[in-house]
């Protein structure tokens, strides 16, 4: 969208339907105009049009993230030429383009990110190709493949404009890396932000120590690192659930593979959202006395009454985990909040399986429970912190949980509550200090209005004599001074305001944001805090991709790209969502 038009391909090729003379030249951006100096035969318009028409498949190709041999495609050229047969674009020239579209982005988002008046969080995720085999996808490392690992660094952070922005700063392959942590942390500095990190999040079974505890460090000792780093390293929260359905549906390993069989269970991405479903068809066959035809199925093995009951067992606890990851994973962007009730229902459903008469179900859930314990007790605070930040939830909420999930035990609050004080102090003291008071010199004090616009005191006033008596005049200034003490209230915070502000009605598409973008005059240092706590990460992926029981895969046609090549389109892609966005919306208005 330009000015309101939508673009067409026209826009990308100008003069397409302008008869040229000369012949079409294949140059690169060594030179301003593009013009290769060793060829005559080249007109000037000529130059200019390939100028125009590579910037601007270059931009299609950075927003689309499309790898630029895309161009060598047969029918992509046959669209070229129908468009302008004397333009032969190469895919080379067309890196090259795409490359220096991606620098000229890069210095606005460093300028962006180091203007930025507050922190943001970093993510730090691991991609891995995947293969097909006969039974489903495998992972590379099974067939000795030379295929590389992708490490994709991300940056998250909230806007003057309080929108959530998620930028790549990095994208590349371990076998790009000569030295991963140097590297990350060279890249971070390169974006000004290496001092501005909140949290880091990190996958909760991947060793990520060594590259989370060097950026601890910096910011340590830089003295921006904020309560001690007791909330620094996140864990993805789509993790420890795979984690755990692993584990369940390891448990009965051998039963899901005879059912894979009799329900005609074919190839399937691994993801565990389908075994769950699989499982669940196979049990509802199963009480309809589907698998008792033995002569439909006496080329199968069919699980025994006791084998069908470990799969309840197991179907019954996943069910658990599933029913929060629906609600987790598929909204658009789940609050803290919905993490906090959801991951309290979850620990609390699991709790009371675990006393369950069937020694089987029994066992499972406190296994279970023991993994869901650790990433509970690592996560609490951030999950409490970044609740409180949500006006329908505030501390109430975490009293109604306490309350109900840890019978009556509201010691865990009052850590809480220090936590989210310390935090709001610090942003006061560092307001605080970015707040020079004006020097004597360049102050006018009431007095020197009054000199100024009527003369001095002396002028106005007859001398007189001073009697010197401290309570001349007022002789209970002792007595006034003691009862102002004992009865006057130290003036209210920001943090102290808003907690004690009515909660706000629970709606599902309450957009918290705009809740406090409307809301920070009034609390103009509690919502920077508000800013930088909500745009932490508490899962790495969203949607589809949360079910994944191993590593994401890139995108296919990424992996036998250029390194700088890649890591230029990925970043790029994700940097111009926003225009993509406002373009979509200025085109809804026009309509």
């Amino acid at each position: 969208m330009t000015n309101g038009k939508r673009k067409t391909l026209h826009d990308f090729f100008p003069g397409s339907d302008v008869s040229r003379k000369g012949k079409s030249h294949e140059c690169g951006p060594r030179n301003a105009n593009l013009r290769d100096e060793s060829s005559t035969n080249i007109g000037e318009e000529q130059v200019i049009f390939e100028e125009t028409a590579y910037r601007g498949l270059a931009k299609f190709f950075c927003q689309s993230g499309t790898p630029p041999k895309s161009v060598e495609d047969r029918y992509f050229k046959q669209l070229i030429s129908y468009l302008n047969p004397k333009f032969r674009p190469s895919s080379a020239i067309l890196s090259r383009y795409c490359l220096k579209l991606y620098d000229e982005e890069k210095a606005k988002v460093k300028e962006i990110l180091r203007s930025l008046n507050g922190r943001v969080s970093l993510s730090v995720e691991r991609l891995k190709y995947n293969k097909f085999n006969d039974f489903g996808y495998c992972s590379t490392s099974d067939f000795g493949g030379s295929f590389s690992d992708f490490i994709c660094l991300r940056v998250h952070f909230i806007d003057e404009d309080w929108k959530l922005r998620s930028w790549v700063v990095s994208f590349r392959s371990l076998d790009a890396y000569g030295d991963y942590v140097g590297e990350t942390i060279q890249c971070l500095s390169d974006f000004g932000i290496e001092d501005k990190i909140c949290a880091v999040t990190v996958h909760s079974y991947l060793d990520f120590d060594e590259i989370v505890d060097v950026i601890k460090s910096t910011l340590l000792e830089k003295k921006r690192l904020q309560l001690d780093g007791q909330f620094f390293r996140v864990s993805c929260n789509a993790d420890i659930f795979s984690s755990m359905v692993k584990k369940a549906f390891g448990m009965i390993e051998d039963i899901i593979s005879d059912i894979r069989l009799i329900v005609f269970w074919g190839k399937s991405l691994p993801v565990w959202n389908v075994t769950f479903h699989k499982l669940q068809e196979a049990l509802e066959l199963e009480a309809k006395g589907e698998y008792l035809k033995k002569d439909d199925y006496k080329d199968f093995d069919i699980p025994s009454p006791q084998e069908w009951e470990k799969v309840k067992g197991v179907c019954k606890l996943v069910g658990h985990v599933y029913t929060a990851a629906e609600v987790l994973f598929m909204e658009r962007r789940p609050s803290a909040g919905l993490y906090f009730h959801n991951l309290n229902k979850l620990r609390f459903n699991l709790m009371k399986d675990s006393v369950s008469s069937d020694e089987f179900a029994r066992n499972l859930a406190n296994i279970m429970l023991k993994k869901f314990g650790k990433y509970w007790t690592h996560m609490y605070l951030v999950l409490a912190l970044t609740t409180i930040m949500d006006p329908r939830y505030k501390v109430k909420y975490l009293e109604f949980c306490f309350l109900k999930y840890e019978r009556n035990d509201l010691l865990p609050l009052s850590s809480i509550l220090e936590a989210i004080q310390r935090l709001f102090d610090d942003y006061v003291v560092h307001r605080s200090s970015m707040e020079y008071p004006m020097s004597d010199s360049d102050s006018d004090t009431g007095e020197d209005l009054i000199s100024d616009e009527f003369g001095t005191s002396e002028d106005l006033l007859e001398p007189m004599e001073v009697v010197n008596d401290p309570s001349f005049g007022f002789d209970c200034s002792d007595e006034f001074s003691k009862f102002i003490q004992t009865t006057s209230q130290p003036p209210k915070s920001e943090l102290d305001c808003y907690l004690e502000e009515p909660i706000v009605p629970w709606t599902k598409n309450f957009d918290v944001l705009s809740w406090w973008k409307a809301a920070s005059p009034r609390y103009p240092v509690l919502s920077k805090l508000a800013r930088d706590l909500l745009s932490i990460q508490l899962s790495l992926v969203t949607g589809y991709d949360s079910y994944y029981t191993d590593l994401r895969e890139p995108d296919r046609d990424m992996t036998s790209v250029e390194p700088d090549l890649v890591n230029a389109l990925m970043s790029t892609k994700s940097w111009f969502d926003k225009q993509r966005r406002n373009a979509m919306k200025a085109e809804v208005q026009n309509n």
